[in-house]
C-alpha cells in the first residue's frame, strides 16, 4: 500500500471513528434495551458516558447503566456505577435519587454480592475455603416466625407507590400489592392462609381501594381485565352472587376490543353462577 492509500485509509477509519462515537446516544441505548438487546444497550451507555455529550446525558446513563445491571442482579457493578455517578456528577437529579439507597441496596444484597478480587492468590484460597465449606449458603435464612406477611410486603410496595408514582415501578408494585392481597396458601397439610382467603372482609377493602388507584394511575395496564375477574372471582367464593355479578359486566364493557380471553370467562361464569 503505497503512502497516499494509507492516509486515505487512515483518515477512512478516523471518521468512522468519530462518526460512531458521535453517534451515542441515550435513545439508540433505549432502542437497543426495549428490544432486548442488552449488551448493545449497555455498549451504547458506556460510550455515552466516556464521550463528549454534557453532563446531563451522561448522568442519565450512568443511571440507566446501572439500574440495568441491578435488574440483571449484578448487584456489584450497579453499585459500583451508581457509586461512580455520586462521585462525579453529586449535584444530579439522578445522583439524588441513588445516593441515600445505596447504602440500603449494599445492606439488603450484602449477602448474595461476591465482588471480583484483583488478587488472584486470595480468590483461590477463598475457593479451596469454599470446597470444604460444603455448609455455608450465601443467602442468609431469615426466621419471618410472627410477622405479618401481608401487612410488611404491602408497606415496602406502598414506598414504591409513594416514591415513584405513576412510572413502571409503580405499576409493578401496584400489581403485586394485588396479589399479596388476594392471598395464598402455604404448601403443606396444615399451610397458613393470607390475604383474603385468611380473611375477605379485612383484606377486601384493601384490594378494592388499590385497585381504583391503580386503575387510575395506569388506565392502559393490560393486567386490568386479569384483576377484574380475581376480584369477582373473591366475591364468587363468598357466594355473593350481586357483586361477582358486578364484577363480571365490568369485564364485559371494558374488553372494547372484540371478544378477549376474559370476556369470553366472564359470560361463561355468568351462565353458572350459583352453586
Amino acid at each position: 500500500m503505497n503512502c497516499k492509500k494509507m492516509i486515505i485509509s487512515i483518515t477512512l477509519c478516523l471518521l468512522l471513528l468519530t462518526s460512531h462515537a458521535i453517534g451515542a446516544s441515550l435513545d439508540k441505548a433505549e432502542m437497543f434495551r426495549r428490544h432486548g438487546l442488552v449488551s448493545e444497550a449497555k455498549k451504547e451507555l458506556i460510550e455515552v458516558i466516556f464521550s463528549k455529550q454534557n453532563a446531563k446525558n451522561k448522568t442519565e446513563a450512568y443511571y440507566i447503566l446501572g439500574t440495568m445491571s441491578f435488574e440483571a442482579n449484578n448487584i456489584s457493578a450497579a453499585l459500583e456505577t451508581w457509586t461512580q455517578l455520586v462521585e462525579d456528577f453529586p449535584e444530579s437529579d439522578q445522583a439524588k435519587l441513588v445516593k441515600d439507597r445505596i447504602k440500603q441496596l449494599s445492606e439488603i444484597v450484602g449477602e448474595v454480592s461476591r465482588t471480583t478480587l484483583e488478587n488472584a492468590v486470595a480468590q483461590s484460597y477463598l475457593r479451596h475455603a469454599e470446597f470444604w465449606s460444603k455448609r455455608n449458603s450465601n443467602v442468609f435464612v431469615i426466621d419471618s416466625s410472627w410477622t405479618p406477611n401481608v401487612e410488611t410486603a404491602v408497606g415496602w410496595y406502598d414506598r414504591v407507590l409513594q416514591e415513584f408514582p405513576k412510572t413502571a415501578a409503580s405499576r409493578l408494585a401496584y400489581e403485586d400489592k394485588m396479589r399479596t392481597l388476594i392471598g395464598w396458601e402455604d404448601p403443606g397439610r396444615y399451610g397458613d392462609l393470607h390475604g383474603i382467603k385468611k380473611n375477605f372482609n379485612q383484606y377486601m377493602p384493601q384490594l378494592l381501594e388499590t385497585f381504583s388507584d391503580f386503575e387510575k394511575d395506569h388506565p392502559e395496564a393490560s393486567s386490568l381485565q386479569a384483576f377484574r375477574y380475581q376480584i369477582a372471582q373473591a366475591h364468587w367464593n363468598q357466594k355473593n352472587w350481586d357483586q361477582t355479578t358486578n364484577w363480571l359486566n365490568q369485564i364485559i364493557e371494558q374488553s372494547v376490543e372484540g371478544y378477549t380471553f376474559y370476556r369470553d370467562l366472564a359470560e361463561r361464569r355468568l351462565k353458572k353462577l350459583k352453586y
